[in-house]
């Protein structure tokens, strides 16, 4: 049976009071695009794909603001965001471009607060944020699976450490304002050797929103 083709640069479909409730078609940019309507007449969803490959899917509420958005990207990373009624980031989930997940939670002002993410080798990392978006506190495993514990101070400066080794020795080590031991306990241990690697902080995937 032959094919049949329709060729537009735009198709709008209506419901059966003559309103648009969907709209397939290809942006000012040439960028192809599919955008649903309420029976308010305003947008609650929008798929869209960009000039670079990536392709995103936006969805607002019955204001018409977007609370959540779902994209993947040209680089392999994917990410998902949830939005307040302010326009607000609140939480975060995404993977990596080498594949790792991240889930990152924000407070009112849009301020991150906590992070949880998994190291390429499957090591657990939770990073904890105070008001102005510093790393303060990391808790996390070790790729042999020994538990550590970093307190930062306002500058990110590592200024105390505290855990177990690989062979279950609980140690402590505190450190001055240019990072050199000023404690430790027992004294044999060495934070380079036997604290679990991910000391910097994790870069959470951002919810790249697409319209």
């Amino acid at each position: 049976m032959r094919k049949r083709v329709i060729r537009a640069g735009e198709i709008e479909i209506e419901d059966s009071e003559g309103r648009v409730r969907a709209r397939f078609g290809v942006s000012n940019e040439d960028l192809p695009f599919m955008s649903f309507y309420g029976a308010d007449d305003k947008l609650r969803a929008r798929f869209g794909v960009q000039s670079d490959g990536s392709a995103g899917l936006a969805i607002a509420d019955d204001d018409g603001k977007v609370r959540a958005t779902f994209g993947l990207f040209s680089d392999g990373s994917a990410s998902m965001a949830m939005v307040d009624r302010n326009g607000k980031v609140r939480a975060k989930f995404g993977l990596g471009t080498e594949g790792s997940p991240t889930l990152a939670l924000r407070n009112k002002d849009g301020q991150l607060g906590f992070v949880y993410s998994l190291a390429q080798q499957g090591s657990p990392t939770i990073s904890l944020q105070d008001e102005d978006g510093k790393v303060r506190a990391r808790i996390g495993l070790a790729a042999e699976g020994s538990p550590i514990l970093r307190l930062l101070n306002k500058e990110g400066e590592l200024r105390a450490i505290m855990g177990l080794t690989a062979d279950g020795t609980p140690v402590m080590q505190f450190l001055d304002d240019k990072g050199e031991p000023e404690w430790t306990a027992p004294s044999s241990f060495s934070p380079t050797v036997d604290a679990p690697h991910g000391a910097s902080e994790p870069a959470g995937p951002e919810a790249r929103e697409r319209s």
